[in-house]
């Protein structure tokens, strides 16, 4: 296995590995633990333009740009090299034991491979309010909740290849600690997951590394057709909205480098955030909201809590007269649907977004 190591690790990367060949060796079978070269191209015409969006639980978006993904490998043949940003992993033969850290990559993986190869996803996952929970409660392995994965576990469970998304401290570092392993791991940054072209490029990506292409490829075009379906009935232009989550006692308007205001934005709405002097996804208020006046207000459904968060604030009296309130304009978005996280799903939100703005 290739793995090119660009800085130093903070676990012993001899213990690592020792640990790893014992996994392999072993009955991995473990109950409930807590890609001839062609560069991938998505060859679709941009509908209306780039939506700048982060992920769902981040206060701020991503600047990255995932543009530089490549795989070195023909349909069908094995091994093939992933070129992704300054990773390069060599990938030897077809995945058949995958462990999908993240929800989203363990959303595409499932899709992709089913849950006869993925043997492991996050606890998030096979919630309810995930995307593909009737796929992920097929996988027996969980890994626990929280956003630092143990990387002694993930060996454990003897791994072919481990995908990654490093929104947070705790998901970089064990995917740090991972690379040296010599497993494969795909590091995925959240602007992979930013856009609807993101997301299709990224499941394209996915697909050649997993021996997927044929049905990746038309997963992909099958959901670019169907944002560009709803681009073309986005005939809303100037609608001023908040979109608001909650993440414990918070409640907060987000930016326009979210998924969920992200879409409003490209359905030609404006963020009413801007008249509070909203740049980031910040903590707001009943007095707020009020100085915003928006016209239409979107709230994120967080792992399916649906209004409760937000009915206090919301009944405010200083609201009786926003236009939001008075017209009952209040709308609830799944965050399965509209957010960092929710992938092929997100048409599913764009149509609840676009169906919202255009009543």
């Amino acid at each position: 296995m290739k793995v090119r190591i660009t800085a130093p690790k903070i676990i012993s990367l001899a213990a690592v590995s020792a640990l790893a060949l014992a996994a392999c060796g072993a009955d991995t079978e473990q109950e409930d633990s807590g890609a001839g070269p062609s560069t991938i191209q998505v060859q679709t015409e941009e509908p209306g333009g780039d939506v700048s969006s982060g992920n769902d639980d981040a206060v701020s978006g991503s600047d990255d740009s995932s543009s530089d993904a490549q795989v070195d490998a023909s349909p069908g043949t094995w091994p093939r090299t992933v070129d992704l940003g300054d990773q390069q992993i060599e990938i030897a033969e077809e995945p058949a034991r995958i462990i999908a850290v993240s929800a989203e990559a363990a959303d595409m993986a499932l899709r992709l491979a089913g849950p006869e190869r993925v043997i492991a996803v996050p606890a998030s996952s096979q919630s309810e309010a995930s995307t593909v929970p009737d796929l992920a409660s097929q996988v027996e392995q969980v890994l626990p909740p929280g956003t630092d994965p143990d990387p002694e576990q993930i060996l454990a469970m003897g791994p072919d290849l481990v995908l990654n998304t490093t929104r947070h401290g705790g998901e970089e570092t064990a995917g740090d600690q991972l690379e040296q392993t010599g497993v494969p791991v795909l590091n995925l940054d959240p602007s992979s997951f930013s856009t609807p072209e993101d997301i299709a490029e990224t499941l394209v990506l996915l697909g050649e590394a997993l021996g997927e292409e044929e049905l990746a490829a038309e997963l992909s075009a099958q959901f670019l057709a169907d944002i560009e379906e709803i681009d073309a009935e986005a005939t809303n232009s100037g609608t001023r909205f908040l979109a608001l989550m909650a993440r414990g006692d918070s409640i907060m308007a987000m930016d326009d480098s979210i998924m969920l205001p992200g879409l409003a934005v490209r359905a030609g709405a404006v963020n009413a955030g801007e008249t509070i002097g909203l740049t980031q996804t910040r903590p707001i208020d009943a007095e707020m909201i009020a100085v915003a006046n928006p016209d239409v207000i979107f709230v994120e459904d967080f792992q399916g809590m649906g209004l409760e968060p937000f009915e206090e604030t919301l009944s405010n009296p200083a609201l009786a007269d926003v236009p939001a309130i008075a017209n009952d304009r209040v709308y609830l978005v799944p965050m399965s649907e509209a957010s960092g996280t929710s992938g092929l799903n997100t048409a599913a939100g764009y149509r609840t977004i676009v169906d919202a703005l255009n009543e």
